[in-house]
């Protein structure tokens, strides 16, 4: 569920689910050297996620199969900091990641070695990271039994360090990231209009007008800017065509709203009549998106002897 409860997880997933921009993204990231024993051109995105429950409100994760140029499988795994100061533990948390993903890899039919993991932290904070990118300082000085240590580095990309000079050559990716930190500012809708004008040139593209629909659900569900003024900055600078776009991705936030809350109705009452809600039917719910069902269903909440007849109907309802 990492998605519903972490907008900015959802909108960098959004912007990195193309190949080619994903690849951009990490020839901007990774060094040059690095880059020459991988073909980061052929990257597949994956839809594992690794993170804990609890830590779904600060950090985001994505992982990116690629293949070393002697065509042994590897992994680029990206983690996502988007609030909050520089955390200490980083190294650890990426070690844990990665673990769940060679437990993976082990668990489908592990052949030959293990494959390498490339970590990535993108950072988008509140102060300039300050925390080692070596796993082993952890453990403080202790030189004499260095021997025992594990180790690696990881990659790191601070947002509040990019400049203009930096950004990525896409146009897609540099707006993504520009807005991605510039997000919290308190001055964020005077400088839309600026950070979404580079995107102009290319508005005929079906690619442009889907990252705009994103950019848009992604403002409106992170910031408590008023939609009129999200409207007037779309109409601004792409008249006609921003009027457009923003009107099919308000309604489709208003159908989204409705059904949340119908289906949170659901839940409610399930919740006070028989306590526990058993996952399968949690998941199904879910995956639900009609309005009109999901009133039959509140309905039947409210009517069910317990939770078996609610899940007959359930059944029944979706044949």
């Amino acid at each position: 569920m990492q998605d519903v409860s972490n907008p900015h997880g959802k909108f960098l997933r959004q912007l990195l689910s193309r190949q080619e921009t994903a690849s951009a993204f990490f020839k901007a990231v990774i060094p040059e050297p690095n880059q020459q024993s991988l073909d980061i051109t052929a990257l597949e995105i994956s839809k594992d996620q690794f993170v804990d429950d609890d830590l779904y409100h600060q950090l985001s994760d994505m992982l990116f199969r690629v293949y070393r140029t002697d065509l042994a499988p590897a992994f680029i795994y990206l983690l996502f900091q988007h609030k909050g100061n520089p955390e200490p533990l980083i190294s650890y948390l990426l070690l844990r990641y990665m673990e769940r993903i060679w437990e993976q890899t082990i668990s489908q039919g592990l052949i030959g070695h293990l494959p390498l993991t490339i970590p990535v932290v993108l950072y988008n904070g509140t102060t300039s990271w300050n925390v080692s990118d070596q796993f082993g300082n952890l453990f403080g000085k202790v030189k004499e039994l260095s021997l025992f240590l594990p180790d690696f580095q990881y990659i790191l990309y601070d947002l509040s360090q990019l400049s203009e000079k930096k950004l990525p050559e896409n146009p897609i990716l540099a707006t993504g990231m520009r807005l991605l930190q510039n997000i919290n500012d308190r001055h964020f809708i005077d400088m839309l209009p600026q950070l979404l004008t580079p995107l102009k040139k290319n508005l005929n593209h079906d690619r442009t007008r889907q990252f705009l629909s994103h950019v848009i659900e992604y403002v409106c569900s992170s910031t408590e800017l008023d939609e009129k003024n999200i409207r007037s900055v779309m109409e601004e600078v792409f008249e006609k065509t921003g009027k457009d776009i923003f009107m099919s991705v308000h309604e489709k936030l208003f159908h989204n709203g409705v059904v949340h809350q119908a289906r949170d109705a659901i839940i409610d009452v399930l919740t006070v009549r028989f306590e526990d809600i058993p996952s399968s039917i949690l998941d199904t719910l879910y995956n639900i998106n009609e309005v009109d069902i999901l009133k039959i269903l509140h309905k039947q909440a409210v009517t069910s002897m317990d939770m078996d007849e609610f899940d007959e109907v359930l059944e029944m309802m979706l044949f």
